[in-house]
């Protein structure tokens, strides 16, 4: 209540229960004040954007688009300027209109007050005078209330308010429907908003099952476009409540950090398998020349032993023969090396280390043999892939362990929903956890006239 409103009466019986024409006409009238105080600050505004609009001065290739954009958003301020002039003439009617009835009906009330004084006055003056034991008649009933005539007044009074107050509730919408009006998306942020808790353990759901699929997606082809299109969603709704003012920047970092276990995982097994596959072929490509080289070094050996082979008779001297060139072939083959080309067996904590890919684990291996059997062809080959993988395997770490650090330290948003609506317990969390997460990059709120 302002300094200079009037007090209401409290009482209202013998007619009511509570104040009949409540509200306060100061309060309105302060706010036609500051309306009129946002007009004009709207108008000065308006000139300056009008004179950036009409500058001739500027130059640059943002001269259009900022002369265009400031003619428009002139335009609106003034439109809306104009609104707030409209709307508080209707307003301070409104205002003079309830102070009169509210007038009115504390003259009823005074007078209804008056009239129930002068009954009591007459019903102990009676209840003195006359005989105890003469009848009198009764007077219940309607027909016989004295103060009825009043409580006829104080509801024409209502009515009559009623109507006035209708009349300027249509007259101050008719005002208002200007082209300064709510678009499409400010209507979708305004369900957002009014739908966020429901929105936001919806998203809780979805974490904890893309979390859980992101491990299965490691060892089951396919369950990664799911888990990708769960993120995407999750990311989607999560922008959206950042829009409507009931998420931060914070929340859909995390949010993105929870889909690098899959994304990375993934990334990482993909850039082994093709660097594999180019290690493989470096080595094989060295094996096959080394062969080559190491044969032809030996080529007279093997010919002489071979021309002799077909001069003896079928004996030990023949089998000595053969098993000594099969012993030389084998050597070479031997010493140049050999090509690893699937994934090698791993230990348990390897394949931990791997995210328990046991594949990907065999793979990384794999790689490294080739290099130490050919350094010279596939270690160019076999060093680019680790490196690549090791990088995605950092992501997908670091995301899991932010997630799993989210979920453990972060309020769920799921468990405060059911606990609103159903009374159930509150997943455990840490609270200055939650206040730094709440509180960090915060997108600023929307600002509507």
């Amino acid at each position: 209540m302002t300094p200079t409103s009037k007090r209401r009466p409290v009482d209202w019986q013998p007619l009511c229960d509570s104040d009949p024409v409540p509200g306060d006409p100061e309060e309105i009238r302060a706010e036609v004040k500051h309306m009129v105080s946002v007009a004009e600050k709207l108008r000065d505004q308006a000139k300056n954007l009008k004179a950036i609009s009409d500058e001739d001065t500027l130059k640059g290739k943002y001269v259009k688009r900022l002369r265009e954009e400031s003619g428009t958003l002139e335009k609106h301020m003034r439109e809306v300027a104009s609104r707030y002039e409209r709307v508080h003439g209707h307003l301070t009617k409104w205002s003079n209109d309830l102070e009169d009835f509210q007038s009115d009906a504390d003259k009823v009330l005074h007078q209804a007050k008056e009239k129930q004084g002068e009954i009591e006055a007459e019903k102990k003056k009676e209840a003195g005078s006359a005989d105890k034991d003469t009848p009198r008649p009764s007077v219940s009933g309607t027909d016989h209330d004295p103060l009825q005539p009043y409580r006829n007044r104080l509801n024409d009074i209502t009515g009559a308010r009623d109507t006035r107050a209708n009349h300027h509730a249509g007259k101050i919408r008719a005002e208002i429907e200007d082209v300064i009006e709510d678009s499409w998306w400010d209507d979708v942020k305004g369900w957002v908003h009014d739908h966020a808790d429901g929105i936001k353990a919806f998203i809780d759901v979805l974490g904890w099952v893309a979390t859980a699929a992101g491990f299965l997606a490691l060892a089951i082809p396919g369950l990664n476009l799911l888990v990708l299109g769960i993120a995407a969603l999750t990311i989607g709704l999560r922008l959206l409540l950042v829009a409507s003012g009931d998420a931060s920047w914070t929340d859909v970092i995390f949010d993105v950090v929870g889909g690098l276990l899959v994304v990375g995982g993934l990334g990482a097994a993909a850039k082994l398998a093709s660097g594999a596959k180019a290690t493989v072929g470096a080595a094989q490509a060295a094996r096959t020349a080394g062969l080559s080289r190491g044969l032809r070094g030996v080529k007279g050996v093997l010919d002489d032993t071979g021309r002799m082979m077909t001069k003896l008779p079928e004996g030990p001297g023949r089998q000595a023969l053969g098993a000594a060139r099969n012993a030389m072939r084998k050597s070479i083959s031997q010493n140049v090396g050999l090509v690893a080309k699937g994934p090698l067996r791993v230990s348990p904590l390897s394949t931990l280390v791997h995210l328990g890919d046991k594949e990907m684990a065999g793979m990384a291996k794999m790689l490294q043999a080739n290099k130490a059997a050919f350094p010279a062809a596939a270690g160019a080959a076999a060093d680019k892939a680790y490196k690549s993988y090791q990088v995605g395997l950092g992501i997908a770490w670091t995301g899991m362990g932010m997630d799993v650090m989210d979920k453990s330290l972060g309020k769920s948003d799921l468990t405060s929903w059911t606990k609103e609506k159903f009374g159930t317990d509150e997943k455990p969390y840490n609270a200055a956890y939650s206040d730094w997460k709440d509180n960090t990059l915060k997108p600023a709120p929307d600002t509507h006239w």
